[in-house]
């Protein structure tokens, strides 16, 4: 899971972009109206630049995002840092555009008939990109990485399904009882406490990219002049205000159609669309109300295109009152109009979220587990809780990196319950700390999946013990019902459990999930393969030209 430092769409904390590339790209060119959408093209395999767009000609593509705050992909924990390590970084597996998953550095793997063994065989031949060999002791040793005791990785619970891992992680159990191993140069093996079919998914996450063995003692490999990757790019330049990208000679599916990378993190306050229509900017974030007079524009229509965005919920510190009291917790939940607040927002994207699985994640659930407001049962559980109509509430600080709907939330906490309470806005460093190390009493995330499944929005986020838990909630209802689903047989039974965990945090209320939304781009026509994959993230070795452009 990754959080969304500053999302284009709505929302100013952390990392989001959800799966739901099927329903939201899939775009239609509306005909016989003045209303253009362009229909997002396939990801080939590069093919050689042509063309006249701002870097067409040169082979070079601009691109305007966030920057990243960390290149080491067992640190980075952020959206902006996540696109760039990705492009630095492989992993065994990725995510193609529809969410599939597809081999990458392995081109093959095995599970055992009870499914708690994988076996990952890798290419042959993979080079890091200053020409050493890439075996499968590099793997093990980039996922024990992550699981380091001593700076363990805020995404380390990707790997708690593996024997021993932890354990480890937490400081309580041996190095040498963690479930991964090698067999000769090219075969990663993987141990299971319990049957992991989505474990191929979960490797497709940045955090679990391949890095050289030396990277923390020479940490000069992250660094434009020693630089030393997996992934289709390498670092030639870090500014203020640009991440300058070249291909890696020794990419394992070859060189990179698109030689050099501008990522702009800044264009000094000039207008994106501007830069865009002048020709200094391929692909660029657009807002919302761009977007909307875009839309109907016949030279600029054909380039705008609906991404997937954020996922965005609420929650409390459930070990500390007032909120460690589910009453609490409930008046909160029931107390605020959120499907009303949500669509006075007025985006047209922007879906109230019916549950912790967005749709087009595997796993979401066809039943309404969102919340649903009913303010005569709200201000009976706040009385159940000793505060009726509010009398007597602690003062307590909503704190988010500065979502839109927090003035929402305030002000019908006040006029619906006789709630007051403060309201803080953090810089995103500061906020994720803050999560990590003393949560508030009361705050907002939003959210992406390192994989497409239910799973990532559930046990990762809400299951006891688990990092990014930050509310510390425990439920042993809810850690059976995802070991369940976990541990299915069938995709309908693990639909069912999983619906389950779902009904237990309708009813206990630790988070309130709240929307779901999609953001705006625009992108060259001639620029092919430039659309986020099932995490958000655009693969820049599927960017080329297209022919004769």
């Amino acid at each position: 899971m990754y959080a969304w430092p500053a999302p284009p769409a709505h929302s100013g904390s952390r990392r989001a972009v959800i799966s739901i590339i099927g329903a939201a790209l899939a775009l239609v060119l509306i005909v016989g109206t003045s209303l253009y959408v362009a229909e997002p093209q396939s990801s080939p395999r590069p093919v050689a630049p042509a063309g006249s767009s701002a870097g067409s000609s040169t082979g070079s593509v601009t691109i305007l995002g966030p920057s990243a705050s960390s290149l080491d992909p067992a640190v980075q924990s952020d959206a902006g840092s996540a696109q760039v390590v990705s492009q630095l970084f492989e992993s065994l597996t990725a995510i193609d555009t529809a969410g599939h998953v597809q081999p990458a550095l392995a081109d093959s793997w095995q599970t055992s008939s009870d499914g708690q063994k994988l076996v990952f065989h890798l290419r042959s031949g993979l080079l890091f990109s200053d020409g050493s060999p890439i075996e499968a002791s590099d793997v093990v040793a980039s996922w024990m990485r992550v699981l380091s005791p001593s700076r363990p990785s805020q995404l380390a619970s990707l790997l708690d399904d593996v024997v021993g891992a932890r354990a480890y992680s937490e400081g309580s159990g041996p190095k040498s009882a963690v479930g991964l191993s090698v067999v000769g140069t090219d075969q990663v093996v993987v141990n299971f406490t319990n049957p992991t079919p989505d474990f191929p998914a979960i490797v497709t996450s940045p955090t679990l990219a391949v890095v050289p063995a030396t990277i923390d003692t020479d940490r000069a490999i992250l660094t434009p002049s020693g630089f030393v990757g997996t992934g289709a790019y390498v670092l030639a330049a870090v500014t203020a205000t640009e991440t300058t990208l070249t291909a890696n000679p020794r990419y394992w599916a070859g060189v990179p159609s698109i030689k050099i990378v501008h990522l702009l993190s800044s264009i000094g306050g000039k207008s994106p669309v501007s830069e865009f229509e002048n020709g200094n900017l391929d692909y660029t974030p657009v807002s919302l109300f761009d977007a909307s007079w875009i839309a109907y524009d016949r030279t600029l229509g054909p380039s705008l295109r609906i991404e997937p965005s954020s996922f965005e919920f609420y929650g409390f510190d459930t070990s500390r009152p007032p909120f460690n009291n589910v009453h609490v917790r409930r008046a909160f939940q029931m107390g605020i109009n959120w499907r009303r607040i949500v669509s006075l927002l007025g985006d047209p994207l922007l879906e109230s979220a019916t549950g912790m699985v967005p749709p087009g994640v595997p796993g979401h659930s066809a039943t309404d587990f969102g919340p649903a407001f009913n303010l005569d049962k709200a201000r009976a559980e706040l009385t159940a809780a000793g505060y009726p109509n509010g009398a007597g509430f602690p003062k307590i600080t909503l704190v988010t990196g500065g979502a839109p709907l927090d003035e929402a939330i305030v002000g019908q906490l006040h006029d619906n319950l006789g709630i007051d309470i403060d309201y803080e806005t953090l810089d995103w460093t500061s906020y994720n700390d803050r999560l990590l190390s003393n949560p508030p009493a009361f705050w907002e995330m939003d959210w992406v999946a390192d994989y497409p499944g239910a799973n990532d929005f559930l046990g990762m986020l809400l299951g006891t013990g688990k990092r990014n838990n930050f509310g510390r909630w425990t439920s042993s209802d809810f850690d059976a019902a995802i070991a369940q689903a976990l541990s299915a047989g069938d995709q309908a039974s693990a639909l069912q459990a999983f619906d389950r965990a779902q009904s237990v945090v309708q009813d206990q209320a630790p988070v309130i999930p709240v929307d779901s939304g999609a953001g705006f781009s625009l992108a060259s026509p001639k620029l092919l393969g430039a659309l986020p994959n099932g995490q958000g993230l655009v693969r820049y070795a599927g960017l080329a030209w297209a022919s004769g452009s």
